[in-house]
């Protein structure tokens, strides 16, 4: 009897002695430094670029034709505000007759979206309460906004978050996606990113995806509006050690490619090239949707 009881008493030093103290560690952990890349999407994809082919460089000529970049949104002038918005005007974005406008009061805690066509006046579409809510865009489906949601707080509040999101996903990610196809307020998650570029049809919209803190590495990626995936295309370094990114997306006239042009410090995590112009790399990129595949401008140019 006593070593049947003496057998049941070895879990429990295991617990203490192990399982305890590394969930200790775990939550100590957590509650300094964040939660890194979990639950952001990022992902680290190998580089497999191809030659241009013919067809391709029609699309080379496009982009060197226009070499602007072209913004997804913009911010507003007072001559392109309406009358009867609450507060400025911060972010505008027009699709076929259709115009959003975000607001802000106070401070970005209280901004407000509202939405227009050629027929009517602005109506307001309710935000969820609590949402850093950011460049909100027309799509093929309703309307898409990034939702900033940083795990720089308190280090009481990223440990309440941390174990929330083992029960609610969307609390992951420091930026992700809300969708509204009925333009009612009837926001859902849609899944982790940021910087997003919808094309001109509506119908596609390329997102970049990184870790808590945004640590200057991405993984691009192309997701078709409606679904639930967004596979990525290329993962490249920040170049530089400011905020900005050092590179730019831009999607064709037709939507069928996506350029990416800039300077990277490489394609992998570790990539420590790129602190300075000598030691980056050119990055002349060029996506099409028919073949999903990866072009570098630079082999022909």
């Amino acid at each position: 009897m006593g070593e049947s009881k003496s057998n049941r008493k070895w879990p429990l030093a295991i617990l203490a002695a192990v399982v305890f103290p590394a969930l200790v560690l775990h939550g100590t952990c957590v509650s300094v430094l964040g939660p890194g890349t979990w639950g952001s999407g990022l992902v680290e994809t190998a580089p497999d670029f191809k030659a241009p082919t013919p067809a391709v460089e029609t699309y080379r000529q496009e982009f060197q034709a226009d070499p602007r970049i072209a913004e997804t949104g913009a911010e507003a002038t007072v001559s392109q505000t309406p009358a009867g918005l609450t507060g400025s005007v911060v972010w505008t974005h027009a699709w076929e007759d259709r115009v959003l406008y975000l607001t802000e009061g106070a401070g970005t805690s209280s901004r407000r979206l509202y939405v227009s066509d050629t027929n009517s006046a602005p109506r307001e579409v309710a935000l969820p309460s609590g949402h850093l809510v950011a460049h909100p865009q027309w799509t093929a489906d309703g309307i898409v906004y990034v939702r900033w949601n940083p795990w720089a707080v308190s280090p009481a509040s990223k440990l309440r978050r941390y174990v929330a999101s083992w029960f609610d996903p969307s609390l992951r990610p420091e930026a992700s996606l809300y969708g509204d196809s009925s333009d009612t307020g009837d926001w859902r998650f849609l899944m982790p990113g940021h910087s997003l570029a919808v094309s001109p049809d509506g119908r596609r919209a390329a997102l970049l995806r990184s870790g808590a803190l945004l640590a200057g590495y991405y993984s691009v990626h192309v997701w078709q509006i409606g679904s639930s995936d967004a596979p990525a295309i290329v993962s490249l370094r920040e170049h530089g050690s400011n905020a900005t990114k050092s590179f730019q997306l831009r999607w064709s006239a037709d939507s069928s490619a996506l350029h990416l042009q800039g300077r990277t410090g490489g394609f992998d995590r570790r990539s420590s090239r790129g602190s300075t112009e000598s030691d980056s790399i050119s990055a002349n990129l060029l996506y099409m949707i028919n073949d999903a595949t990866v072009y570098d401008l630079n082999l022909g140019s």
